[in-house]
Formats: structure tokens, C-alpha cells, sequence
């Protein structure tokens, strides 16, 4: 029987327009703000060594985070693999955790599909684990494996996914132009 990839999906509607998603997600810096200052305790990022600018295909950033139950940190180098304003940001981290020939080392695909809506964008976040050797105890485990991707990890994703989604909307609110639009109620701002 040929095992599932794991893997997690979440879609969700908000104010603001597909750019300014778009844009949030290619400031890598601003991934360190909500996936990681403004998320509590576990699966967070730490750390976030970035060039500066928009990202773009290629572009290479690294990352150090905090793991949930485990006094170990996630390192990683991700790259930028597509990157397509407003639609599609995508990106591929090779990461590990752990020193020497025992250390967990995963590939994982991660993809934001930035839909046009009724006042707004669905944004659509899919990470998919391609490959691991060495898993945690509780990753090895067939089903507590199962148990974390259906239920732990995409609690744990979903935090950081609806703070990108609050800043968003936030940032469109505050965006400045010829004709400023609060764009939660379309109501223009004099």
C-alpha cells in the first residue's frame, strides 16, 4: 500500500485585496512578524535572514523556529520557486532539526494561491512535506503521524496563516494613493 504525502490545506476569504496579500508574502521580512512575533509559545519563527526588497523566483532566505513539545529549533533555507504578483507565491524549504548523521532533515513545499473575491482575495495555503529522514519520535509514529497532520499542524499553521491574513487587511486599510479606500468597508478616506 503506497503512503499518503502529507499534506495540509487552508482557505480562507478576507478584506483585502490580492496585491496586498501578495505583497505581505513577498516581504519575507514581514513573515517574521506574523509567523513569528505575534504568535505564543510553539511552531513560530525566531529568526529570518532575508535580502531586502520584494522576494522574487530564486530568491534564497533563511530560517531558524520554534518546534511544538521539543526544546530543539527548526533551521531551514528556503527558495523562492514561483512568484507571480497577485496570484501565486511559492516557495521550498530543505530544513532540519537536530546536529549529525540522526538529525531530522524535510523537504517541504509550501504555496499561496491568491484568488480574487467579493471585496477582497481567498487565499488558499498548501504545504506539502516531500521528503523526511530521521523523523521525531512523534512523527515516526504512523498515528500520531497522522494525528499531527490532520489536527497539530494545521492548528499550529493556521495561527500564523490568519495573522498574514489580519495584516493584510490591516495594510490595506492604511495603504496610501490618489484614492485611498479602507477596503474592509470600501468607504473612501478623505
Amino acid at each position: 500500500m503506497a503512503q499518503e504525502t502529507p499534506s495540509i490545506r487552508l482557505s480562507k476569504t478576507c478584506s483585502a485585496p490580492p496585491e496586498v496579500v501578495y505583497d505581505m508574502l513577498a516581504d519575507l521580512r514581514s513573515h517574521l512578524v506574523w509567523g513569528g512575533a505575534r504568535l505564543a509559545g510553539d511552531y513560530r519563527l525566531l529568526s529570518l535572514e532575508a535580502p531586502d526588497g520584494p522576494a522574487s523566483v530564486g530568491t534564497v532566505f533563511a530560517t531558524t523556529g520554534a518546534i511544538p513539545m521539543s526544546r530543539k529549533r527548526w533551521e531551514d533555507s528556503s527558495t523562492v520557486t514561483a512568484a507571480v504578483r497577485p496570484s501565486t507565491f511559492e516557495f521550498v524549504t530543505e530544513g532540519r532539526v537536530g546536529s549529525g548523521g540522526q538529525a531530522m532533515v524535510a523537504r517541504y513545499a509550501h504555496r499561496y494561491k491568491i484568488e480574487s473575491a467579493e471585496d477582497g482575495s481567498t487565499v488558499t495555503y498548501t504545504m506539502t512535506q516531500e521528503r523526511m529522514a530521521n523523523p521525531l519520535l512523534r512523527l515516526a509514529l504512523p498515528v500520531i503521524r497522522q494525528m499531527m497532520w490532520r489536527v497539530g499542524i494545521p492548528m499550529f499553521a493556521g495561527r500564523g496563516f490568519r495573522n498574514l491574513l489580519r495584516d493584510a487587511e490591516r495594510a490595506a486599510t492604511v495603504r496610501l494613493g490618489p484614492d485611498p479606500v479602507v477596503a474592509d468597508r470600501n468607504v473612501k478616506v478623505s
